[in-house]
């Protein structure tokens, strides 16, 4: 099971549920720590139960949700959407690089197709060609501007 944190549609971090409890907060001694002022010291706790994991709120000051409905407990279903002020935390009882037959993540190698290695490093070329065209145009821009302000131009 994993936890990733989310923050504006942009994945931050993931977290791996690999202990009994994991504490959500803004203080550095919990083991998912935001630092946010809408989010309380120690805001919500997962705890694993027999029924499976459940997400407790820890009477924080602006609530913990589920799937946009405010909740006390909960019992976390895979696709569930935690939101703890400005933040989400999807849960997902299964890694998306899990192997059959391998409980070890980084034991996991995926493989990409030859027609999928050559488009993407196609792409990357392609964004290699940009840059060098945008950084050069940039530093013409700025010659310029420095011989019109010593009246070179």
């Amino acid at each position: 099971m994993r936890l990733v944190l989310r923050f504006d549609g942009q994945d931050i971090q993931e977290f791996v549920l690999d202990k009994n409890d994991i504490t959500i907060g803004r203080t550095a001694n919990n083991d998912i720590a935001i630092d946010n002022l809408a989010i309380s010291g120690h805001h919500a706790t997962v705890y694993s139960t027999a029924s499976g994991p459940e997400l407790v709120d820890m009477n924080s000051t602006n609530g913990t949700f589920v799937n946009d409905k405010k909740i006390d407990r909960h019992h976390l279903q895979d696709g569930d959407i935690i939101t703890v002020g400005k933040h989400q935390i999807l849960f997902f009882t299964e890694s998306p690089y899990s192997v059959a037959g391998s409980d070890e993540q980084s034991e996991a190698t995926v493989m990409m197709s030859s027609d999928f290695q050559q488009q993407l490093q196609q792409e990357l070329s392609k964004n290699k060609t940009v840059n060098r065209t945008v950084k050069a145009k940039k530093k013409k821009g700025f010659f310029e501007k420095i011989k019109s302000l010593l009246g070179l131009s």
